[in-house]
């Protein structure tokens, strides 16, 4: 088993599988029914952002105006305010964890039901050719991969290109020289991210053959066959 691991480790196709052209194409049709609760969860994605951009706004308004000034009144209304918001975010936290779960769940649902169809109607040959715990892993690991694909993918990157956008908006508007000094040194952090993010993607990709590789194994030799 540890032999086989390894070996697998070695491999160098391993690591360097790219994903085929229309993959993406035939994932999203999977999507195509839940495209109203998909919309949905893209517009509470946009409203929590927007609330994580206004916070610091209303705390630099306590403290310039509040605090500095000893305007009590603008403190209590703009803490009323934060505190609504927190509620507001709390709540659409507690939403988006609903729909996260429910638009993932049911996509992965019907790709399982769909893989498994599609294996049923296979000939004899091909099951004396590929490994039943290979078929077993992507029917439980990778399929369920799918579901961090349509729901936190899908969030993070709207959610932090909205407080990208906003964030940009609010110091262009306090101050474009620091603004245009902090934009200079994005490259010294997006190259790292880059350079990390191709490892971790080779990581993901090994460690998903490896857990086929290890099922198969299982599956294969943990019954009266294989003893």
């Amino acid at each position: 088993m540890m032999g086989s691991m390894r070996s697998l480790m070695q491999d160098a196709s391993v690591v360097k599988q790219k994903v085929k052209p229309g993959t993406a194409k035939r994932m999203m049709r999977f999507a195509i029914p839940y495209a109203g609760r998909l919309a949905l969860f893209l517009l509470v994605v946009l409203v929590d952002a927007g609330i994580g951009i206004v916070n610091p706004l209303i705390y630099r308004e306590i403290i310039n105006n509040g605090f500095l000034k000893s305007d009590a009144p603008l403190i209590i209304r703009y803490a009323v305010l934060a505190g609504i918001l927190g509620l507001a975010d709390g709540a659409l936290g507690l939403a988006l964890s609903y729909l996260s779960a429910t638009v993932g769940a049911r996509v992965v649902l019907a790709l399982r039901t769909k893989l498994f169809a599609h294996i049923q109607q296979m000939p004899l040959a091909f099951f004396t050719r590929v490994r039943t715990g290979a078929l077993v892993s992507r029917l439980n690991t990778d399929v369920a991969g799918a579901q961090g694909a349509f729901t936190d993918i899908l969030s993070n990157l709207v959610g932090n290109s909205v407080v990208l956008a906003g964030v940009l908006a609010a110091m262009f508007a306090l101050s474009w020289q620091m603004t245009l000094a902090a934009l200079i040194l994005v490259p010294l952090f997006v190259l790292p991210a880059r350079f990390w993010g191709r490892k971790l993607q080779q990581i993901v990709r090994e460690n998903m053959t490896l857990n086929a590789a290890m099922s198969g194994l299982m599956t294969e030799r943990f019954n009266i066959a294989g003893a």
